[in-house]
């Protein structure tokens, strides 16, 4: 195991937390009565490669954490790091905010229990992505033991991966199954599905399409080389099916579109292909750029977790109050994302990153001294202080 660390990994897992303030404030303009065409393309772009990029890099760290440290001391950290943060959003954030949502929708997009009552009925909300990731640990936890014991499958699924996903058409040939897992989406996009404890199977194999590409990034060797040396192609890929697929999403409810079973398909194609066409690319481009240690760069990656799971109802406290501004839509969006950050990334570094928070969140520092911004390491971290 090199004593690599990879830094452009870890930036592009921060992208994936910090970028869910401008999707969640577009979200809160939603709830006021609908999206015009520039913020509904603005969610649209940021969701249609954040989270298969989240699960993609997850699926990566997990296989590494395993050759690492063992299955059994994985399981404990995740159990931490994911299962905690999980059970404390869910009984104490997600009814806060839920109530905070209420206040900010019109009466028609208003409901759900009010009150206490909301502490009674818990959901996900939006760290639904952590409970399926906890899933989708377990199946590849149980799919690796299966795999030990089968040395034929291993090798039929190493050569499978080795020949599938660095091939030239590669966003197309992936992008059939995760279109075919999508068609039960009513809306061109992966919708979140956070009211539920019971989980969108089709939505939890599209995701877990993305992890085990992931962790076969790690098990394959060289698979992740061949596909970051290649940006351009994806790209070219991207260029190519990212305007039909907004341009499909724009015009969905237009009944000449959005009732055609035909459209839907070509819309999901469309989506998948790019999709698949940016989350590689952005390997590519993020390990050309950003390989090499930064220390402020390191900061935001370690606070973005953080930012994730705080944001929202700071998020939504303050649209309460600019909503009831008179300003341009786009002011309103900069400023609430702005606001929200002004509290809680300071917040991070004072309140959270030594407390016993931070240790649940990132788990115990070799030297806290280390992640300061200014900091330059004298030797290279060995493979077992990575934090993952």
């Amino acid at each position: 195991m090199s004593s690599e660390r990879l830094h452009h990994l870890d930036a592009l897992r921060a992208l994936t937390m910090v970028l869910i303030l401008p999707a969640h404030a577009v979200a809160l303009m939603g709830l006021r009565g609908g999206w015009n065409d520039a913020e509904a393309t603005i969610y649209w772009l940021i969701h249609v490669f954040r989270l298969p990029l989240f699960f993609l890099v997850a699926g990566f760290f997990a296989a590494l954490l395993i050759d690492v440290r063992g299955t059994g001391a994985v399981v404990r950290n995740r159990l931490i790091r994911i299962g905690v943060p999980l059970a404390v959003v869910v009984t104490l954030v997600a009814p806060v905010l839920a109530l905070l949502l209420q206040e900010l929708a019109t009466d028609a997009h208003s409901s759900g229990p009010s009150g206490l009552g909301a502490f009674a009925e818990l959901h996900p909300s939006y760290v639904w992505f952590l409970w399926y990731l906890a899933m989708l640990y377990a199946v590849g936890l149980g799919l690796r033991f299966i795999l030990e014991r089968s040395s034929r499958m291993r090798r039929f699924l190493r050569r499978a991966g080795s020949q599938i996903i660095p091939h030239g058409l590669a966003p197309l040939l992936l992008a059939i199954p995760c279109a075919l897992l999508l068609y039960r989406q009513p809306a061109w996009i992966a919708e979140a599905p956070g009211e539920s404890f019971v989980p969108h199977l089709d939505l939890l194999a599209y995701y877990g399409l993305f992890f085990t590409t992931g962790w076969a990034l790690f098990a394959i060797h060289d698979l992740r080389d061949e596909i970051e040396a290649r940006p351009r192609r994806y790209a070219l890929f991207a260029a190519f099916s990212l305007p039909p697929a907004l341009a499909l999403f724009l015009l969905q409810d237009m009944p000449a579109i959005g009732a055609s079973r035909w459209f839907h398909l070509l819309a999901l194609l469309l989506l998948s292909v790019t999709t698949w066409s940016l989350v590689f690319s952005l390997l590519g481009v993020s390990r050309r750029f950003l390989r090499e240690s930064n220390p402020r760069l390191r900061y935001w990656a370690d606070a973005s977790y953080w930012i994730y799971l705080s944001h929202f109802p700071v998020l939504a406290a303050f649209g309460l109050i600019l909503f009831e501004l008179a300003m341009p839509n786009s002011l309103r969006l900069v400023t609430l994302v702005a606001a929200t950050l002004a509290v809680i990334y300071p917040a991070y570094g004072v309140l959270v990153r030594h407390s016993p928070i931070g240790r649940v969140l990132h788990g115990h520092r070799l030297s806290d001294r280390r992640q300061a911004p200014g900091w330059r390491p004298t030797r290279p971290a060995a493979a077992g202080e990575r934090r993952a």
